[in-house]
């Protein structure tokens, strides 16, 4: 068992499966995004601290009228380097700051060279506008006191004077950075759920049944949607999913009549006439794979009994679309003895016979053992061909385990994507140890491309802690 979900974990990805993960976290990912994107917004805005940038532009020329142009490049080039010194000179700061009666000198200068010429720009950025600009003529009052042996051999000639800027040199762009925020932390949850999605050890195709699961399959039923039309979403309705539904996709009702007939042969092979259906857990769609298993095989004229014995949420007579008071109140049947007078219905022009139980009931304590399902399973075996029993999930509560003493064999139906390998596996080890041991899986609600709509397989009510 170990080996086979080890080697589901490190085997190969399943990039449909891992689409999917993500297009169904959508909206986490879309409501983080803009979440980062506006706590951003708030945390620039509030650290933001606007500079002014202003320049000065000077032609730098060797003393003498016969200069080469090289020369004079060179000269600038050189200027440039040793101006840059004198900037960071704290005699000059400190002249400018005593000129400007300001404390400190907290402006940032430098000096560059335009390339290919013997201009040199000289920049001064401060917190504001008006500091930038009176800093570089401050600057450029001075600092010929403290570097004549820099210009000694060249002349600096102003082309263009220092102006106050009109307007911040590092603007605050605030729709690119929550972009930009918005895109980032996309890409970290996009690639949170891939390695989710990859990590998490759960059925995703038919390779993965027989790598991950100890049990064979013995069929795929592909997804069909519940919601075929927007006046069904309207009036809150779905598809009834049984495979009588004319209305119904080809694929989908193929799929669970070729599993009918994968599940009889296996039946009829191991001489099984009371088979138990069941899951891990709920909204896997045993409910739904009993009835069209039931149904597929009455249609093969075998006499088929369904029965309801999932007492705490109890199913198929929703699926069957019928009223409350057409079922049954099994738990009481049960607890009072009662004889199968009224209890057995049979299906319009079918040879599908059910047992629909319409209470659910959270203590069913005694009431499976007291022998009176036992009775009624054992006079079913004489009558009927094939006894289908749609049990609670195995993880939920405790009835399935007692259940299953009374059946012949299980069917395990697991849905695509869902349940973890393992605990699939421990559900096998849980019904071989008992008389309906697992004769194999059916791979449920199965996806082959990328857009999956949200309907499950709930009918309502609930289950409660498992005994």
């Amino acid at each position: 068992m170990d080996n086979k979900t080890d080697k589901g974990i490190l085997g190969r990805l399943d990039p449909i499966s891992i689409i999917k993960d993500v297009l169904r976290e959508w909206w986490v990912i879309l409501l983080m995004a803009v979440s980062v994107s506006l706590f951003v917004n708030v945390w620039a805005n509030k650290t933001y601290r606007p500079e002014y940038t202003t320049s000065s532009t000077f032609v730098v020329t060797a003393k003498g009228t016969n200069s080469s142009i090289y020369q004079n490049l060179s000269y600038t080039k050189e200027l440039a380097e040793r101006f840059s010194q004198v900037l960071e000179s704290n005699v000059l700061k400190k002249k400018v700051a005593e000129e400007l009666e300001i404390d400190s000198f907290t402006a940032t200068t430098s000096a560059s060279v335009l390339p290919e010429t013997n201009l040199m720009e000289l920049k001064v950025t401060a917190d504001s506008a008006l500091d930038a600009y009176r800093i570089m003529n401050s600057i450029m009052n001075n600092y010929n006191t403290v570097s004549d042996y820099v210009i000694e051999n060249v002349i600096l000639e102003v082309i263009q004077s220092p102006s106050i800027p009109t307007g911040p040199s590092n603007p605050l762009n605030v729709k690119g950075i929550m972009k930009k925020s918005a895109l980032i932390t996309a890409a970290l949850f996009i690639l949170y759920f891939v390695f989710f999605s990859y990590m998490r050890d759960t059925v995703k195709n038919e390779r993965e049944v027989s790598e991950k699961i100890d049990a064979r399959r013995l069929g795929t039923v592909y997804h069909e949607r519940k919601i075929k039309s927007l006046r069904q979403v309207k009036k809150a309705r779905s598809v009834s999913l049984l495979i009588k539904n004319p209305v119904l996709s080809f694929r989908f009702v193929e799929s669970n009549r070729m599993t009918a007939s994968r599940i009889r042969s296996q039946m009829d092979k191991k001489k099984v006439k009371v088979l138990l259906v069941t899951s891990v857990t709920e909204n896997e769609g045993k409910s739904t794979v009993a009835a069209n298993l039931a149904l597929s095989l009455a249609q093969e004229n075998k006499r088929v009994l369904l029965i309801d014995c999932d007492f705490r949420k109890p199913a198929q007579y929703k699926i069957f679309d019928l009223a409350k008071n057409e079922a049954v109140n099994l738990p009481e049947v049960l607890k009072n003895h009662s004889g199968l007078t009224n209890l057995i219905k049979k299906q319009k022009d079918s040879s599908l016979y059910t047992i629909f139980n319409s209470k659910a009931s959270d203590s069913m304590e005694g009431l499976i053992e007291n022998g009176t399902l036992k009775n009624i399973l054992d006079f079913c075996r004489q009558k009927m061909d094939y006894v289908i029993m749609d049990t609670s999930p195995l993880s939920l509560v405790a009835d399935t385990e007692e259940l299953a003493e009374f059946a012949d064999a299980s069917v395990l139906v697991v849905r695509q994507d869902m349940v973890l390998a393992k605990d699939i596996n421990d559900a096998v080890d849980i019904l071989n140890q008992t008389r309906g041991r697992v004769i194999g899986c059916v791979f449920n609600d199965v996806m082959t491309g990328i857009i999956k709509d949200t309907g499950n397989y709930g009918y309502g009510g609930h289950y409660g802690k498992r005994a």
